[in-house]
Formats: C-alpha cells, sequence, structure tokens
C-alpha cells in the first residue's frame, strides 16, 4: 500500500462511504477487510477524472460497463493523480490545460501550476509500446512524459516543454560547426544512449530530426521504434556514427561509397581522430559504448592556431542559435481541445 484515503460514492437517498487503498499496480475500493472493486494500473484500463473549477472531485472506474464515480478530497485525488500517472490512461482532464499558441497547438500549459509543457498525438497501439519504455528512465537528456490521455476516441501524451530547435534545423542554419561543438553535441548523445543500453532499451532510430538542441544541450525527443532487449546490437552506435559524419559535414553518410564519405571529411577539415572514430562506428560490430568514450577523440587537444579558428567560428554559432525561435521545435497536427461538460456529478454518480 502507497495510499489510502476516504471518498464516497453519492447515491440519491443514502452515500455509500469507503476506502480507497492504493498500490503499486492496482487500486481497491472498499473497507479494510473486504475491498468490494478493484482496479488494475494498466494503460488498457481508463481511469475517468470529474473536473470542476481546475480541480479534481472525483475519479470514475469502469465497472459492468458502466462508470462508477467516486467522490473525494482534491488533495488525495491530485496523489492518486500523481502515483498511477502513466501506469493507467486518464479521461476527463483536458480543462486542465490550456492550448496557448495558435500557430502551435501542441504547446500547452498547466491551468494549475502553470508550467509549460508539449503534447503529441498517438494511436493506442504507439502508447502499449511507447510509455512503459519511457516511464522507467530518468535522464537529462530523454524527453520525459506527464501524463496520457484519452479524448474523443483518439490518444495523447503530455511531456515536459523542451523548446529549442531540433538539431537538424541547427545544422542547416549553421552547416560550419566548430571542433568544440561537434565533440560536446556527440558526448552528450553517446552519454544518453550508454544510459539506455545499460537500462536494455534500444532506440532504433537516433537521427538529427528527433533531437532537440537548445543552448548546447540535447534531448531525445522520439522514442517510437525504441524497444526492449537483454541483448544490445550496433544499430544505435552506428547511429550515432551517422550524426557525428553530419556534424562535421553537413551531409549525410554514404552507406555505399567510402571514398566520398572520405573526401567529405576532408572538405570539411575534420580531425583525424574524428575521422578515425566515425569509420570505427560505421564498421566495427563489436564496439560498445563505453569503449567508444575511451577514444583519444574526446581527450585530445587542437594546436593553438587552430583551436583559435575554430573558437571564432564556434562564437558566430553561438550568436545565431541565440536568436533561434523556441517555439520552432515541435510541430504536429493537434485539434483543439475543448470541454462539454453536460452532467453534473451527481447525475454521474
Amino acid at each position: 500500500m502507497i495510499l489510502q484515503f476516504k471518498c464516497e460514492r453519492l447515491h440519491y437517498i443514502l452515500n455509500t462511504h469507503y476506502i480507497v487503498t492504493v498500490y503499486n499496480d492496482k487500486l481497491t475500493i472498499g473497507n479494510n477487510s473486504h475491498p468490494k472493486y478493484e482496479y488494475k494500473f494498466t494503460l488498457e484500463n481508463i481511469l475517468h477524472w470529474y473536473v470542476d473549477n481546475l480541480k479534481l472531485q472525483a475519479f470514475g472506474i469502469e465497472y459492468n460497463k458502466i462508470i462508477k464515480f467516486f467522490k473525494a478530497n482534491n488533495k488525495d485525488l491530485e496523489q492518486l493523480r500523481s502515483l498511477c500517472r502513466n501506469l493507467i490512461c486518464f479521461d476527463n482532464i483536458v480543462e486542465l490545460y490550456k492550448q496557448i499558441d495558435i500557430n502551435d497547438p501542441s504547446k500547452l500549459q498547466d491551468q494549475i501550476s502553470l508550467q509549460l509543457c508539449s503534447m503529441k498525438v498517438l494511436s493506442q497501439q504507439q502508447l502499449l509500446k511507447e510509455v512503459p519504455i519511457i516511464r522507467q528512465l530518468n535522464h537529462h537528456g530523454i524527453i520525459s512524459y506527464r501524463e496520457c490521455f484519452q479524448y474523443k476516441n483518439q490518444y495523447y501524451i503530455v511531456t515536459e516543454f523542451v523548446g529549442g530547435i531540433t538539431l537538424q534545423k541547427f545544422i542547416i542554419q549553421n552547416p560550419k560547426l566548430s571542433h568544440l561543438q561537434c565533440r560536446a553535441i556527440i558526448l552528450q548523445l553517446l552519454k544518453v544512449v550508454k544510459y539506455l543500453h545499460e537500462h536494455y532499451v534500444i532506440h532504433a532510430t537516433i537521427d538529427i530530426c528527433h533531437i532537440i538542441y537548445k543552448s548546447d544541450f540535447i534531448k531525445i525527443i522520439d522514442f517510437s521504434e525504441a524497444i526492449h532487449s537483454n541483448i544490445i546490437d550496433d544499430k544505435d552506435i552506428k547511429n550515432c556514427g551517422r550524426i557525428l559524419f553530419h556534424l562535421y559535414t553537413a551531409k549525410e553518410y554514404n552507406e555505399k561509397d567510402q571514398e566520398l564519405n572520405y573526401k567529405c571529411l576532408q572538405n570539411a577539415q575534420t580531425p583525424k581522430l574524428a575521422q578515425e572514430l566515425i569509420f570505427i562506428m560505421m564498421s566495427d560490430k563489436n564496439i560498445s559504448i563505453s569503449m567508444i568514450l575511451e577514444h583519444p577523440y574526446f581527450s585530445f587537444s587542437l594546436d593553438s592556431e587552430e583551436r583559435k579558428k575554430r573558437f571564432q567560428k564556434f562564437q558566430r554559432v553561438q550568436r545565431s542559435t541565440s536568436e533561434m525561435d523556441e517555439n520552432d521545435a515541435i510541430s504536429q497536427s493537434i485539434p483543439e481541445l475543448q470541454t462539454n461538460k453536460s452532467k453534473s456529478l451527481r447525475q454521474l454518480m
């Protein structure tokens, strides 16, 4: 048991009082000796809420094909919401969020905390696959999920608000990144991938369009193809190699023409150790993230003249990124969220 509180089920003649007991994987409703209802925390189930004046007033569970609502103290209900978010899908919480940008309907504001957050729409199948992976992860380089909910037969995930722009757009706007910038970005990315692999997660599709860049920090925002696996293959490492190549050359790695890849690296004045590391990542199937992080590329220093030249480029990049629009990060086709509360709580119960 991790939470217990009182609730009541409203009736037209006499209300019934119960005890709600919350566990890691379920809640029960009844008395201490004999629960009358049991509801599992699974993403296939829906936990319904009744909201009034931006406050949770009651929760509802599906029982014998009908929704039964139970009234409780708002603070207890907020605790319940916090404990089971991402374990179960919610319903009727739309009015707790406000869409604040006409041009970007995915940008939301929490009506209570006033925190900014983002929203993305996905299928139930995607939700069932993606949420269990993300909810076990806790890393500053990985987007975090607040909760998921159902609205008009569609499923949504509310995420932290990241801001910034995609790494893809950053490279387009700054095609000649400094060595320091390239190394800082790939180092962060490899550390995130190392964390994923330590938790037996393969991202599988790491790409510059799936990474947000903001003020020298990166965050992976898309896990639609990620999987759990006890066997870690080289897919993520190769994708990181492609990204490092792209950072230095502003071009895509060519799988079929190594000579062209080499010429691109040469034309971009890519340091030799960087070139060596890229080809290792793209060809060595036995290399691990830990071994890559030990490569001399991450510790060598440029000579003073080269350092000065690259630092000047770095400063120009910094100035350009400071002028970028932070609202340009994620764009989705998301419908307007509207509430349509036509029944009172007593009518629902």
